[in-house]
């Protein structure tokens, strides 16, 4: 063998282990470092939306593209006061790899443990206690869904470590047994935000569906179905058992401190979710657990269809409100599950009304689907029933009356209604 033959073999064994080594390929996007030199939003550029936008931009770190696309709110490089960088995730993020390579693992770094992102599109799974995603995809897409709901829950990611390999045929399954089997929807919301789940569901009905929401409730409780690409419409009842991963919304009352505030109980998509593993059955009759003000007005209720009867239906600024004593409910009529032509009562008509009991972030409220109006009875003296005659009376807005004749409407006296015609 001549020196040069020698030299070529060595070339090509050097070139097969150079290829064998670099099979799996780590790449990291230093955010807090800024290691790709983006523009950054500082607290100064607040009222400036486009500094530090990075949506459009294709952002390549070794054999991955990061690209980013806008949603309900930007996706930001931002420094703090306090001199930390890093991006500010309301909307999408999709990392691809080049051609013949698939990505294995997505770790990401938290800053203060806001991370609310889904795993929307690819072949894997992504464990939001441990903000690792580990699959095998050519392409996988991260949601901030949330960050519709408030400015306070996008995503804030110091880093994204990415790690890549040679793309094969091999998919990703995870192992049915690595799911925690729970009987009912009261044992899945007790379940850790982040884990999986094989639900069971025993004449589980939808209450109502809004967009891509639905409101499922058993005899144990309820629990939104958030995101889920399931047909799922109201008054379908489901047996059998879902795949699904326990999620959450919730609204932090001081976003200055990392303590959640009360949270909304979530099911969302994960790799095993279908409508394959549960029977359904169409256009059932719901029935409302018929409940009082007090009593409804607990976490514990929340997607549950309940009813309300004698309640005071009126209209304050934009917004509708049910009354019944000293306490409120905000009313929603979002659903468009109530007559086309009903108009909502706006000054104080007694109703008995119906819907699905959520929280908005900032106060209870109903996504009604039924209101029926009811006879007015006229009082002529009800504070002779009182124990204190003498007691504050109240309108149904809250101001206190003055003593006197009072004029038509609906008042409280000692936490009871009355009607003076």
């Amino acid at each position: 063998m001549n020196i040069i033959t020698r030299f070529s073999t060595l070339a090509l064994l050097c070139g097969s282990l150079t290829n064998a080594v670099a099979a799996t390929q780590e790449n990291v996007y230093d955010f807090a470092g800024n290691s790709l030199n983006l523009e950054v939003a500082t607290p100064a550029d607040w009222e400036n939306p486009t500094m530090g936008v990075i949506s459009g931009q294709e952002l390549r770190v070794g054999d991955v593209v990061l690209t980013a696309v806008e949603g309900a709110k930007s996706n930001r490089m931002w420094r703090t006061n306090a001199g930390v960088t890093y991006l500010q995730v309301g909307g999408k993020l999709t990392l691809t790899a080049d051609q013949g390579r698939a990505i294995t693992s997505v770790t990401f770094g938290v800053q203060n443990y806001k991370f609310f992102l889904e795993a929307q599109a690819g072949n894997g799974q992504l464990d939001a206690t441990t903000y690792v995603w580990n699959g095998n995809s050519t392409a996988i897409t991260f949601d901030n869904e949330n960050a519709a709901n408030e400015w306070n829950t996008q995503t804030l990611l110091l880093s994204m470590t990415v790690v890549t390999d040679d793309a094969n045929d091999d998919t990703y399954t995870p192992a049915a047994d690595t799911y925690v089997e729970v009987d009912n929807i009261a044992e899945f919301n007790a379940l850790e935000v982040g884990t999986l789940a094989k639900l069971t569901l025993n004449q589980a009905q939808v209450n109502g569906v809004d967009w891509s929401t639905a409101y499922v409730e058993d005899a144990t409780g309820a629990v939104e179905f958030d995101g889920l690409s399931l047909d799922l419409q109201r008054g379908d009842i489901l047996n059998g058992y879902i795949y699904l991963k326990r999620a959450q919304f919730y609204y932090d009352d001081d976003p200055d401190d990392d303590v959640p505030g009360r949270e909304r109980p979530q099911a969302t998509n994960d790799a095993l979710t279908s409508a394959d593993t549960y029977t359904m059955t169409r256009d059932n009759v719901l029935t409302p657990a018929m409940m009082t003000m007090s009593d409804l007005l607990d976490d514990a209720n929340f997607s549950r269809l309940v009813g309300l009867e004698n309640v005071a239906v009126s209209k304050q600024g934009r917004f509708y409100v049910a009354t019944d004593g000293d306490q409120q409910l905000r009313l929603a009529s979002t659903l468009g599950y109530l007559p086309s032509d009903l108009v909502l009562p706006e000054n104080g008509e007694m109703c008995n009304i119906a819907g699905i009991f959520s929280w908005n972030g900032l106060v209870y409220q109903l996504l009604l689907t039924d209101v029926e109006e009811t006879p007015a009875t006229a009082v002529t003296d009800v504070r002779a029933a009182q124990t204190d005659e003498h007691a504050p009376i109240y309108d149904m807005m809250g101001r206190q009356m003055p003593a006197g004749q009072l004029p038509a409407g609906i008042y409280v006296q000692q936490g009871r209604k009355f009607v003076v015609q």
